[in-house]
């Protein structure tokens, strides 16, 4: 304990002191002996709450590492040692059953309150860990925030955030600390849980007059080499998730679909892919599409967008 502990002691320890000789060796005793025996019960009621909330602490500070939660379990230690301390005191000074249950009423719904953030983050993380929703190493989003799971504990989750300024879902550098009760009132979204795929899109633009099948050949043939590996993957997890869930489809296999427009023809390929790859696999295909294109002389890429000027009379 520190020297401050000890002197907490010591005056309580003189005053408890103090009250005893008052109540046993004055001419007082016979006129206030009843209040001065409770004045001394809640001295000492309150020098044991003292002891307990400081040998708590010491133990809190040795076991306990990380200073947020470490904090946090000394606020929740001192808040419950003082409630229950009044409810004892109360327990001294007032005798009558009804009264006590008013009172001890009153001590729960104080402490519900006082503590209601802290039991909320509380059973959040007790719900996180026994449905594992997420788990260390997840790509999740949560509202505006999105990121990785860095660590779980009881009472916060710490993610490296992504997106923000930073295109292609890459790391800002910023660590997000949210306390578990978001999966109370807020849908959690998970990039990697079961199905650790993401399905990503490339708008193709080709100008009017190209060849958009040969294009379209192309950019399926050049998807295809690049994510087999994904692919296969991710058929493997599709198939494992049907002892799971009700699945609609296997379907993971590179799609285009055409769409036309006044002065292009749009393709929109679509692919299956890592989401903590999506950025690098998204450059090294289009990277490839434009090498393919710029070899072919009957596929243009772009849109030719015509502008008619009217004179003013």
């Amino acid at each position: 304990m520190s020297g401050r502990n000890y002197i907490g002691i010591v005056i309580f320890a003189c005053i408890i002191l103090v009250l005893s000789y008052i109540n046993y060796f004055t001419v007082l005793a016979p006129d206030y002996g009843d209040i001065l025996v409770k004045l001394i019960q809640a001295s000492a009621i309150m020098m044991i709450a003292y002891l307990l909330n400081s040998f708590l602490e010491n133990i809190i500070g040795k076991r306990v590492q990380d200073t947020k939660n470490r904090y946090t379990l000394r606020k929740v230690v001192s808040v419950i040692i003082t409630l229950l301390t009044a409810g004892a005191i109360m327990v001294v000074f007032l005798k009558e059953t009804t009264t006590l249950i008013v009172a001890y009423g009153i001590l729960s719904a104080g402490i519900v309150i006082t503590l209601q953030d802290v039991i909320r983050s509380f059973a959040g993380g007790i719900i996180i860990l026994f449905s594992r929703t997420f788990q260390a190493g997840d790509r999740i989003q949560v509202g505006d925030c999105y990121g990785d799971i860095l660590d779980i504990n009881y009472f916060h989750t710490t993610l490296m955030e992504i997106r923000e300024w930073v295109d292609g879902d890459q790391y800002t550098g910023r660590i997000l600390t949210m306390p578990n009760s978001f999966v109370l009132d807020s849908t959690v979204k998970n990039y990697t849980r079961d199905f650790s795929f993401i399905w990503d899109e490339v708008t193709i633009i080709l100008s009017t007059g190209s060849d958009w099948r040969k294009a379209r050949d192309i950019a399926l043939r050049t998807t295809n080499e690049l994510i087999k590996n994904y692919v296969e993957h991710s058929k493997k997890e599709l198939a494992s998730m049907e002892r799971k869930y009700m699945l609609t489809t296997y379907d993971v296999d590179t799609k285009i679909f055409v769409l036309i427009e006044s002065d292009r023809i749009e393709m929109h390929l679509r692919y299956v892919v890592d989401p903590k790859q999506r950025r690098y696999v998204n450059d090294l295909l289009t990277q490839g599409l434009l090498d393919a294109f710029n070899e072919e002389t009957d596929i243009v890429i772009g849109s030719i967008s015509s502008i008619e000027i009217i004179k003013m009379p």
